[in-house]
């Protein structure tokens, strides 16, 4: 398999913690990127994907877009071990979870990665939109903190929703907006998320591209 990602795209990440949680080996493709977007994108990638976005995953002839169609593909092609329930009705409230954290990742951690951290030095931040992101952030928690007061992990067993879920928690607590003692259960499921060799390693190469940004 190969994997066109860069690596601070979250929702690049989603995959690649997938791949690793099910020990998928796969060449990764990485691709060139400022804050400011990317620099260059393959015209092999753009063959498979219009939208000229990451991830795409190549499988042979199998071409695939989309980090949440994607992962649905690892599910079926590649079901042990297991990121989503079996049963119908746990595996609708999981893709929903999982959808949370897209929706964050657009919209609230999203927002707040690009006010405090992709705006360069000296120029102005929008307040209100901050405000708004933070707010939204909050009651992404507190949905979070009813879903886990049941259990350590979002749908019974470490799943798609907590990979999804923790890259905006993590985007969102970089740039000084994290779960606040306010929601306990929010913080002892990121810390042990944070735990899995999966997730620690994603975290790892993000933290290399931003300390390469930054030399």
């Amino acid at each position: 398999m190969q994997l066109y990602t860069a690596a601070l795209s979250p929702y690049s990440a989603k995959v690649r913690a997938a791949l690793y949680e099910k020990s998928l080996a796969f060449e990764a493709i990485e691709l060139p990127w400022k804050p400011a977007g990317f620099l260059s994108k393959p015209p092999a990638m753009l063959a498979i994907n219009p939208r000229g976005q990451v991830p795409v995953l190549v499988d042979g002839e199998l071409g695939l877009y989309d980090s949440t169609v994607i992962l649905e593909y690892l599910e079926d092609r590649h079901p042990r071990p297991p990121l989503a329930p079996r049963e119908a009705a746990a595996r609708a409230v999981c893709r929903q979870l999982e959808d949370l954290g897209d929706e964050l990742t657009s919209g609230a951690s999203g927002a707040l990665i690009d006010e405090l951290w992709r705006k360069p030095a000296g120029e102005p931040r929008d307040a209100t939109r901050i405000e708004q992101a933070h707010d939204g952030m909050q009651r992404a928690y507190a949905r979070l903190e009813s879903q886990l007061a049941a259990g350590e992990w979002l749908c019974g067993a470490f799943s798609v929703a907590d990979i999804a879920c923790y890259i905006p928690v993590s985007f969102a607590g970089f740039v000084g907006h994290g779960p606040s003692e306010a929601h306990p259960h929010v913080q002892a499921w990121f810390a042990r998320a944070g735990e899995r060799p999966s997730i620690a390693r994603v975290r790892q190469e993000m933290l290399d591209a931003v300390k390469a940004l930054a030399g």
